[in-house]
């Protein structure tokens, strides 16, 4: 019975390993620590980086529903639709018809666009640092690398 539980015990990985290795933790510590670089740069305006991201990703590609910008986005539904609720009672963005009687697109309002325009301004300094910190060609062989791995990973869910 004790070689069974040393035998067991042997196989399993050290809280160590898990602190020195894990995507999701290093994810997570890398992306509140850029959320909170943007968010910085973004508090002026009133918008955060996610609110942002938002309005940029429906000005892109505007959505013939929620499901489709969730989609887009790698977002929760249900989260991004406070998150558009509140968009939406800010005046910032409105729903319009898609000629699906079950689907409202999005769009921005005229008060949206204007604060868009005033947080891309903020949103290029926040970039310009980051990408000047970590540096801009090493940036782009990170998101490339980032790219493919979310396409990998969504295959999976």
């Amino acid at each position: 019975m004790n070689f069974m539980s040393d035998a067991l015990n042997a196989d399993l990985i050290s809280p160590l390993d898990i602190g020195k290795t894990c995507a999701a933790l290093y994810s997570r510590v890398f992306s509140r620590l850029v959320t909170r670089h943007y968010n910085n740069k973004l508090a002026e305006t009133g918008l955060r980086i996610t609110q942002f991201s938002i309005l940029n990703a429906i000005k892109l590609y505007p959505p013939n529903s929620i499901n489709e910008l969730a989609e887009l986005l790698g977002m929760e539904r249900t989260s991004l639709q406070r998150t558009v609720e509140k968009l939406i009672s800010k005046g910032l963005l409105q729903t319009k018809p898609t000629g699906n009687k079950r689907s409202l697109g999005l769009s921005l309002t005229a008060e949206g666009e204007e604060i868009y325009s005033e947080a891309l301004i903020k949103w290029e300094e926040a970039h310009k640092e980051f990408t000047d910190l970590v540096g801009e060609d090493d940036w782009a062989e990170t998101t490339r690398k980032l790219r493919r791995y979310s396409q990998k990973l969504q295959k999976t869910l």
